[in-house]
Parts: structure tokens; C-alpha cells; sequence
């Protein structure tokens, strides 16, 4: 079982579980207009009396396991692991960063991905992460393709309303012995 009070450092960030003092900085960053335009879930605005009730909810779900991405100027997103199945040894990573201006282009997003990587396939002992991007997030795709070397499995086709028009669903995944792989020849 995923211990809920680790926590994982490097150079650039630390990840912590997410505690009730940080519901007013996800409040805020769920309705950041430039991550709500890129992320999967939710496209509505959200309220701190909702952040409260599903924090209080979160807790009792043991398949998803939130981190409070930091760096040296505090709070600067939300990363962690999602429909954790213990049985097949797999889970959904989620990335989300912003909530201030300073957040983007200093490497802090594979400095996370990296991180959860590490604590999903070391300290739990999946076999398998996966993810899911949409077509339009450049930024997303090059951090889990390009740099963390996630390989595309498949494209759900106008699977996403946002901004107007639907958007197609890039999936994405990563293999233990893959990643094994990746830190062996970097």
C-alpha cells in the first residue's frame, strides 16, 4: 500500500501530500484559465467550500494519491497517482502546474514526472503508468514523450469538448523495464 506521508525531493522540487492548507492554492489552480483550457477533467470553475468537501472525501479512496508539487517559492502545482490497481500493478499519472507565472519553461515538469516515476515504480511497485493528453498540449506531450520517454498507445478521436471544439485524446504510457531502461543510458 502507497504510504500517504511520503515524500519525494530533487533538485528542483519536492512533492508532499496535499494537506488542508493547500486547498485555497488547488482551488485557485483548477480555475487557472490556461490549466482548465489544457487538462482532461473538469472544465468548470470550483469553489473553496467545494475544494473542502472533496478533500474530506480523498482521503477514503485508496486508489489516487495526491502530491502538492513545491519548489523555492511554494506551492507550484498538483501531481500524483490516479485509479491505482493493485491487482494489474497500474496507475494514471496526473500533472498540473501554474498558479503562478514563474511556474513554466525551468524544467520543474519533468523534475516531477521523474519524481513520481521513481516513488511508482521503486518504492510502490507498479508495473505500468499511463496518462492521457490532449491533441492540443504541446507543452504535455513533449514532457511525457519527448523528455520522460512515455510512448503514444493511442488516439481517442473528438473525445474532449474545450474551447469550442473537440479535442482528441492523446494516450499515453510507460513500462517498468522501460524506464528501468531510461535510467541505465541516462
Amino acid at each position: 500500500m502507497l504510504n500517504r506521508r511520503r515524500e519525494m525531493t530533487n533538485s528542483k522540487m519536492r512533492l508532499r501530500p496535499v494537506e488542508r492548507e493547500d486547498l485555497e492554492f488547488l482551488r485557485d489552480l483548477a480555475n487557472d484559465p490556461v490549466v482548465r483550457a489544457k487538462v482532461v477533467g473538469w472544465d468548470w470553475p470550483l469553489s473553496l467550500s467545494g475544494q473542502e468537501k472533496w478533500f474530506d472525501r480523498a482521503g477514503t479512496d485508496s486508489s489516487v494519491h495526491r502530491f502538492i508539487a513545491e519548489d523555492e517559492n511554494g506551492p507550484a502545482g498538483m501531481a500524483g497517482l490516479w485509479e491505482v490497481d493493485w491487482h494489474n500493478r497500474t496507475a494514471l499519472v496526473a500533472v498540473k502546474l501554474g498558479g503562478r507565472p514563474d511556474v513554466r519553461g525551468r524544467g520543474l515538469g519533468i523534475a516531477v514526472v521523474d519524481a513520481i516515476m521513481d516513488f511508482a515504480f521503486n518504492d510502490v511497485g507498479l508495473n505500468r503508468l499511463h496518462s492521457t493528453i490532449l491533441d492540443d498540449n504541446d507543452a504535455s506531450l513533449a514532457l511525457f514523450v519527448r523528455k520522460a520517454g512515455w510512448s503514444v498507445e493511442g488516439r481517442l478521436r473528438s473525445h474532449v469538448w474545450r474551447s469550442g471544439g473537440y479535442h482528441d485524446l492523446i494516450q499515453v504510457g510507460i513500462l517498468r523495464s522501460e524506464y528501468e531502461a531510461r535510467r541505465r543510458t541516462s
